[in-house]
């Protein structure tokens, strides 16, 4: 292309150039955007390791907001640690749903002050976006340890803009009547502290509310984050769907008659059962709610003892196995760990579809559809119990 000769008149050499740079920007892949800023406290912050990041008087917030989206949907808060905007995994399902990640450090803060925080933080990432409807997004709290407890206060003291919240290692769920409305999975390790019982009666005392909460054990596992996020991203992954409207409109209720019931009676020696809220047998009271069957299943998948199956590829989220975003017609090679004994064949599920049988311990599986996907296997043993492996759950983007 042609732009200029040797006896072009000074401004239309400069319209040359400004018309060469704005066909270079159009080639250009839009960038994703991060930023930060920091909220004065009504009251500071006490001295300590985990109060001093943004100073005493300040609460640090930190912004991911991915590129090519007019309107951003909603956001993933993470309240206790600000690299969570810088997590691949969470970029990743924020893409699909077209959200962005606010990551804070509450530690220190007055519970209290913590919607004066989210909507100020909000409203400045608002104007230097120019994307308004930041300032009174939705909202889907994550957090581990102190963070969960944040998660959870979020859902009390902002229950109009949470849509569903996923605390790790803390023995929180809903508490208020309000905060009994949100859909709540909390995860936890088997052998942290006495989270273990002190859940189990979380669970009891607050679906006897008809609260939308479930707990999820990771057997063996103390404090520690791990694979939380398998279940989690089904989890917002579902809620979303159902209770999102247009920037601005209010969230969808989610009646508990809607959901799916998970059993822990048995869940430690035997089968964590499942089925649909109105044909569920066992006792409503102390069942785990679930917002569908993608979660239910995942879910059951998840807390299973003694996992005879194990999924070696592709990987999952956490335990530091490489995270892959995979893409919609590309082939992913499904492949079993070890060679365990079986009644029947080993089926690949993902989700509530089975989508194949392995053969000599593997399977080339892909996906047509962009989506998150709880992959699983499950089959029998000789004496007919029945055998699942944990989740790995695969994020599926458009190619």
């Amino acid at each position: 292309m042609r732009f200029a000769r040797a006896d072009l008149q000074p401004h239309s050499a400069t319209r040359a150039i400004l018309l060469l740079l704005l066909v270079l920007a159009q080639r250009l892949p839009a960038q994703d955007q991060l930023l930060e800023t920091r909220v004065k406290l009504a009251t500071p912050k006490r001295p300590g390791k985990r109060s001093m990041e943004g100073g005493l008087e300040h609460a640090p917030f930190r912004l991911w907001l991915p590129a090519d989206v007019k309107t951003i949907q909603g956001l993933v808060v993470n309240p206790f640690y600000t690299k969570a905007v810088e997590q691949k995994h969470w970029q990743a399902a924020c893409r699909q749903w077209k959200f962005g990640i606010v990551a804070a450090n509450f530690f220190g803060a007055k519970a209290l002050e913590y919607p004066n925080l989210v909507d100020t933080a909000l409203k400045e990432f608002a104007t230097r976006t120019a994307h308004p409807e930041l300032a009174q997004a939705k909202l889907c709290p994550v957090g581990m340890s102190a963070g969960a407890g944040m998660s959870t206060r979020l859902c009390e003291l902002m229950p109009g803009r949470v849509i569903a919240a996923g605390p790790v290692c803390l023995e929180v769920g809903p508490r208020d009547t309000d905060s009994m409305d949100i859909p709540i999975l909390t995860v936890f390790g088997e052998r942290d502290g006495k989270q273990y019982q002190k859940l189990l009666d979380k669970l009891a005392e607050t679906r006897a509310r008809r609260a939308r909460f479930g707990i999820a054990v990771q057997w063996r596992r103390r404090h520690e984050f791990a694979r939380a996020n398998n279940l989690i991203m089904p989890l917002f992954d579902a809620v979303i769907r159902r209770r999102l409207q247009a920037p601005g409109q209010p969230l969808k209720p989610f009646p508990e008659h809607q959901g799916w019931l998970g059993d822990v009676t048995h869940w430690r020696d035997g089968e964590a059962q499942i089925a649909a809220f109105g044909r569920f047998a066992g006792d409503r009271r102390k069942a785990c709610w679930f917002p569908d069957e993608t979660t239910a299943r995942a879910w059951q998948a998840f807390v299973t003892g003694e996992p005879r199956l194990q999924l070696k590829s592709p990987p999952g989220l956490g335990d530091g196995q490489p995270f892959i975003a995979h893409k919609t017609g590309e082939k992913i090679l499904v492949e079993m760990q070890g060679n365990p004994e079986t009644q029947e064949p080993i089926a690949v599920y993902a989700g509530t579809r089975n989508i194949g049988v392995l053969t000599s311990g593997k399977l080339e599986i892909r996906f047509e559809q962009p989506g998150i996907y709880p992959l699983f296997l499950q089959s029998q043993s000789k004496t007919g119990k029945p055998l699942r492996s944990r989740p790995n759950t695969l994020l599926v983007a458009d190619h």
